[in-house]
């Protein structure tokens, strides 16, 4: 067992250390002249992968006038302090869903009656900074969430950090990462899940939202390549037995095949790999039909297995105010009693921001962060999305679920997002073949 979790560690830090080959002194700046990119101070910051807000924004940004009030500049300032060895800066991150079902008497049978509801997807409250002289400054973020009313019924405290993190400066190695955070895999996962063209993710079966370890990321190429690559491991959050919890070895690598001076075309490509080892002896996967609050449409069951090794790929196309986002994850499952079952997910988004706006994209990391608006009224997106989840294979029938999505996002300002989804899930499973109309709204804010 040791000697595979070896060179399986082997195998995702060779794909994270062949990209530093090359590697120069770079600006903190996230690169190129759009001025809707973070404005980052130091190289620990730059490459830290949290929750981007507001206070990140450039001058030129917070001096734009929208029609939708907002804080008082002035007001927005106060949650700031800049010390010479200390700084700090509060953010909030507030997102509440609606959701509706409709089903057919397939999908009652497969999954149970979905119920209507609203759900607090997310209430937040963050602080990120410096620690340290300006010669060597080490970032930390820190996000303590609320687990919303039913979180005794999901075995939740009330409370808890969801992200609890501090990024230091490893010279030319780029940056390490220590603490609560997420595993480089997947691009739905790594990026601003707020500021997604789709509302919710589908990839889920494939990777755990939060993990704890080390982590390793830097820039190459003069930031037309991102690398990262990590150990986690939450048997001492967990109290557990470590020889009872599973090993994840994870790395991602990005490459900017094409960008122009402004940022506003761009091609971007990624692969990432996982190993995850078993909890217990068992390996599990399973997944909602994008909608928070809805039962696992699909869902393998506990699997005996050893581990499971994993695979990633994506793209982002942007081209002035349209975008194709696409990605396909795949699974095999060590678990030689029932011949290590495989299983695949994949999804393709276009969309397009009828005011002309674009998600820019950010070199320090790999993935493109939150659209400003360019006109008073904001800006207003349209995006279509189909996706697909397969945990059918072998002896293991988890399902096999289809989804299409209409989606439209008004962005009012540089904090408020509104948002409205309609979808058509089709799940084949249980010997059945059923369907449900789900629509979504969303209310959010991020200061």
């Amino acid at each position: 067992m040791r000697s595979r979790i070896s060179r399986a560690a082997f195998w995702v830090m060779l794909l994270g250390s062949l990209t530093a080959m090359g590697q120069q002194p770079e600006s903190v700046h996230a690169g190129g002249n759009d001025p809707d990119l973070p404005q980052p101070t130091t190289k620990a910051a730059s490459l830290s992968k949290g929750q981007q807000v507001s206070s990140q924004d450039s001058e030129a940004v917070k001096k734009r006038n929208f029609g939708t009030p907002d804080i008082p500049r002035k007001l927005a300032r106060l949650p700031h302090y800049q010390g010479k060895y200390f700084s700090t800066t509060l953010g909030f991150v507030g997102l509440v869903d609606y959701n509706h079902f409709k089903q057919d008497s397939n999908s009652i049978t497969q999954v149970g009656r979905q119920n209507d509801q609203w759900d607090d997807r997310s209430t937040r409250f963050i602080l990120l900074g410096t620690i340290g002289p300006e010669v060597y400054q080490t970032h930390y973020y820190v996000a303590y969430g609320w687990n919303g009313p039913k979180a005794h019924e999901n075995g939740k405290k009330d409370w808890s950090f969801t992200d609890l993190i501090i990024t230091a400066p490893v010279g030319p190695l780029g940056a390490l990462t220590f603490g609560k955070t997420k595993e480089p895999f997947v691009y739905e996962i790594v990026g601003d899940a707020t500021f997604l063209p789709q509302i919710d993710r589908v990839l889920n079966p494939f990777f755990p939202s939060r993990n704890v370890g080390l982590q390793l990321s830097n820039t190459a190429f003069k930031k037309r390549m991102t690398y990262t690559t990590g150990w986690f491991n939450q048997w001492w959050v967990q109290k557990t037995v470590f020889n009872e919890t599973g090993n994840d070895f994870a790395s991602r690598v990005t490459g900017l095949i094409l960008i122009n001076e402004d940022g506003s075309r761009y091609l971007h490509v990624g692969a990432s790999a996982r190993y995850s080892g078993a909890n217990d002896g068992m390996i599990r996967l399973r997944g909602r039909a994008e909608s928070n609050v809805s039962s696992y449409y699909v869902d393998t069951g506990n699997i005996p297995a050893s581990n499971q090794k994993e695979f990633a790929f994506e793209a982002l196309w942007t081209r002035d105010r349209y975008s194709v986002l696409t990605e396909y994850a795949r699974s095999q499952v060590n678990a030689t009693q029932i011949a290590n079952p495989s299983f695949y997910g994949f999804y393709v988004t276009g969309s397009v921001f009828f005011t002309g706006e674009h998600r820019p994209y950010d070199r320090n990391v790999g993935f493109a962060r939150r659209p400003i608006p360019r006109r008073r009224w904001g800006a207003v997106e349209l995006t279509a999305r189909y996706s697909r989840l397969d945990l059918n294979d072998k002896s293991i029938q988890g399902g096999l679920m289809n989804k299409g999505t209409l989606d439209l996002n008004w962005f009012l300002n540089r904090r408020w997002k509104l948002a409205a989804d309609g979808g058509l899930v089709n799940l084949d499973r249980k010997g059945l073949n059923g369907y449900t109309t789900i629509f979504q709204t969303r209310i959010q804010y991020v200061f």
